[in-house]
């Protein structure tokens, strides 16, 4: 096992020593950013048209609505409607977040703060922080645009959520006889930092969860700092991006950890959600020394994405459970290319990418504008190309 990590170090090393000093934009020419445009703007107008706002989606697909997948949706409008000027993207999207804000249940925290928690689409619905926080993670994006009662509403249910993950419940929470706990957060111990899953299988789970981890206590909390300027909320940011980099493994795949087991599937379904955690810490930290901790450990995992992108530009098994999921990798290739170094061999795995999806049969047999989970990853990948970090902004 020494040997290996050795030998990944060196490639490592040597993977960073060829970055070109002259980087080349993304996007090579008007013309190409004009059919990313395009095709971005074709996403945003099928979600439109697949009624999001509503909270129900009129398509037709095996798992067709679900808060997360709704939340994503309406973060691609947001970044479609600042890239094409379109605001009738931007209000398609509040009408789904105001959806949102309702559907939160109010409950007292076991230290008595008010806090708040989604069901997914009923009180009954299953507690999972890792739905919720990228659903929550959204809705924080979303509150650049809102004013008045709409803004005061989406404050309150960021940190009613915050309290929740922070001070979990009294009792349960949808008073099933269940146990609770004083918080979802490991604040000590071998696994400090990480997040829980909620309640998993009916059960309260509070062991680390690799994707409760990234999109609740990195993607969240980072976010609600930048909102709030209260320091608490970053430093749980912070360490819930050093249980990624602690995880992470010699070769730079993340482990998917729920409920005390590691499990083998999902690998890029697991780097898409980690990516949302780690580049917005990256992206909202004033921690320099955490940032360049960040960019060794993920060296690791940009050279692991290199190696496992298809001839096609794409990763995963066409429309497995996995892949329908996967495209969230694209903003972390994007991330390190445009913050960190501009090595020519990522610029030609986005480049293959997006070139895949620029082709209609190929964007259809993929699942866009069928698979909702699928449109909406993709459509967040797109828009990271025209404009990076357009997806991470929580201020105007």
């Amino acid at each position: 096992m020494k040997q290996k990590t050795l030998i990944a170090s060196i490639v490592v090393l040597l993977f960073v020593s060829l970055v070109s000093q002259a980087a080349e934009p993304i996007v090579p020419d008007a013309k190409t950013k004009s059919q990313l445009v395009n095709y971005l703007d074709g996403i945003c107008k099928w979600i439109v048209a697949s009624d999001v706002g509503s909270g129900k989606l009129k398509i037709q697909a095996p798992r067709k609505t679900s808060i997360f997948i709704n939340s994503n949706l309406a973060r691609v409008l947001i970044a479609g409607s600042e890239i094409t000027n379109n605001d009738s993207y931007l209000q398609e999207a509040l009408q789904w977040y105001d959806h949102l804000v309702d559907l939160q249940q109010v409950i007292p925290a076991s230290n008595g703060a008010e806090a708040g928690f989604w069901g997914d689409f009923s009180p009954a619905g299953n507690i999972y922080l890792g739905d919720a926080g990228t659903s929550a993670t959204a809705l924080a994006g979303a509150i650049r645009f809102a004013t008045g009662e709409r803004k005061k509403k989406y404050l309150k249910a960021l940190q009613r959520y915050a309290n929740f993950v922070r001070y979990g419940s009294k009792d349960d929470p949808q008073k099933k006889g269940r146990e609770s706990t004083d918080s979802f957060i490991i604040w000590s111990g071998k696994n400090a930092g990480g997040v829980g899953a909620g309640y998993y299988r009916n059960k309260l789970s509070t062991a680390p969860y690799t994707i409760a981890t990234s999109v609740t206590g990195a993607s969240f909390f980072s976010c609600y700092y930048e909102l709030t300027g209260e320091n608490e909320y970053m430093k749980i940011a912070e360490n819930a991006a050093r249980w990624m980099i602690a995880k992470r493994d010699p070769y730079g795949e993340m482990p998917y950890i729920l409920h005390d087991s590691q499990l083998d599937e999902w690998p890029l379904d697991t780097m898409s959600y980690v990516t949302d955690g780690i580049v917005g810490v990256y992206l909202r930290t004033h921690n320099e020394n955490l940032k360049k901790e960040i960019v060794r450990s993920f060296n690791y995992s940009i050279q692991w994405l290199l190696n496992h992108q298809n001839k096609y530009g794409t990763w995963g098994k066409l429309r497995s459970e996995d892949q329908q999921r996967s495209q969230g990798v694209l903003s972390l290739l994007v991330w390190y290319y445009d913050q960190v170094a501009p090595y020519p061999r990522i610029l030609q795995s986005i480049r293959a990418n997006y070139t895949y999806f620029l082709n209609p049969e190929n964007s259809k047999a993929f699942g866009v504008k069928g698979l909702p989970i699928t449109t909406g990853f993709v459509g967040l990948g797109i828009a990271e190309v025209i404009q990076p970090g357009i997806t991470y902004r929580i201020k105007r």
